[in-house]
């Protein structure tokens, strides 16, 4: 029989070291996430983080996708789009078999931390085009997953790979920003994020770096304008469906969306 293990984390801070207790399931055992329906829900994110190799998500990568399944299935609207920005960030970082690097996403932390609104603008529509390439890893991942297996993802010409930048005041951002309802989970995704962002591993580091810029306002402002076709897109991928139709009407929506 298959095996399925359960992992819980459980840490008392963001630095602690964390307790993990594995246990071993059949995997007919674990229920799984049933669609309700609802535009945006952890149906979506649950069934699309399933088309990636368990391999490379590390238990704080199992973290983000349980905190995103949370966000998902809030009511607000600003929230279901910061888990939809979220889970195609981090799936187009986990879709290729090498890790490419994270210009883009450092570009948005380094812009917010400067707080100049130009450089925020470029750094959030240059960011907008990655989300447009994760879409298509995506796409080639759900229909021919041996099309990316060696492939390598996008890479930029910036210092360091994108793997340094200000991630402090990025998060410093983001928590401001997080509604009462909401705080205690963004918070918990910056615990994570902030684990993958020390890590010496450069996959761990691009989800890191990809989770924080999709989780800027800024970002998340554009997100929220084309969620319906961002979602329907994640929809067709959770289905099992060939969602290349959905992903090109989501690319052109978040384009629209980031020049609004």
């Amino acid at each position: 029989m298959l095996s399925f293990a359960l992992v819980l984390l459980v840490a008392s801070s963001a630095f602690a070291a964390p307790s993990v207790s594995v246990s071993q399931y059949g995997i007919n055992e674990i229920a799984p996430v049933r669609d309700n329906g609802r535009l945006v829900s952890s149906y979506l994110v649950d069934r699309s983080f399933e088309t990636v190799d368990g391999g490379d998500t590390n238990i704080y990568i199992l973290t983000l996708q349980q905190i995103l399944n949370d966000l998902a299935n809030q009511n607000d609207a600003k929230s279901q789009a910061l888990a939809v920005a979220q889970t195609i960030a981090a799936l187009g970082e986990l879709a290729t078999g090498n890790p490419g690097d994270s210009c883009e996403a450092a570009a948005v932390a380094n812009a917010v931390a400067s707080g100049n609104a130009g450089a925020i603008r470029q750094a959030v529509g240059n960011f907008i085009g990655r989300l447009q390439s994760s879409i298509d890893l995506i796409v080639q991942l759900a229909n021919n997953p041996n099309s990316v297996r060696y492939a390598t993802g996008p890479r930029s010409n910036c210092v360091g790979g994108g793997r340094a930048y200000q991630f402090e005041a990025a998060w410093d951002a983001v928590l401001n920003a997080a509604s009462p309802y909401t705080l205690p989970l963004v918070n918990e995704e910056y615990c994570a994020a902030k684990r993958l962002y020390s890590a010496f591993n450069s996959r761990s580091n691009n989800v890191g770096a990809a989770v924080t810029a999709a989780s800027v306002p800024q970002v998340v402002a554009v997100v929220q304008r084309a969620l319906t076709p961002a979602a329907n897109f994640l929809r067709a991928v959770a289905s099992g469906g060939n969602p290349a139709q959905a992903a090109a009407i989501a690319k052109s929506a978040l384009v629209q969306a980031a020049s609004a």
